[in-house]
């Protein structure tokens, strides 16, 4: 009986482990895509262009950026797409922090250091960013997300 015991456990904690080796490796393909997805938001800021993030929001899209006194959907975003035109000499440094992940919705959380607004002038400014995304029609998109000027800590 005691063999069958220790069988018994012994599947139970190699099925649990197995699992966890699922959820690990599906959290990492996810926040891979999503890291990439937000790089490439931020690169086309940079060239002062927000096609890619306006492509990426999803339905009933709003975010808070942080010098806005309230959250925006796109029609702020395109303001702030108009805004950037012409303007291409963003520099931000990105560090990715952290993913909370459950099934089809997933908060990415990292923050920037900005060196240089988009017209030119320098900065130093940092900044705290969470994005909050859903799969819709099986794509990752953008539903909302907060900014804010790095407190001192």
């Amino acid at each position: 009986m005691k063999t069958f015991l220790t069988l018994v456990a012994t599947f139970g904690l190699t099925l649990t482990a197995n699992a966890q080796s699922v959820k690990d490796a599906q959290w990492h393909a996810v926040k891979d895509v999503l890291w990439e997805k937000e790089l490439g938001i931020y690169e086309g800021r940079g060239r002062g262009d927000l096609t890619l993030y306006l492509s990426s929001t999803a339905n009933n899209y709003v975010a808070w950026p942080p010098f806005n006194e309230v959250p925006k959907g796109n029609d702020g975003l395109k303001e702030t797409g108009a805004s950037l035109q012409g303007k291409t000499k963003e520099r931000l440094k990105m560090t990715f922090l952290d993913l909370a992940l459950n099934g089809d919705n997933a908060v990415i959380y990292y923050k920037t250091h900005r060196s240089m607004r988009a017209d030119g002038t320098p900065a130093d400014e940092h900044f705290e960013v969470t994005h909050t995304w859903v799969k819709q029609d099986g794509e990752w998109k953008v539903l909302g997300g907060m900014a804010r000027v790095r407190p001192e800590r």
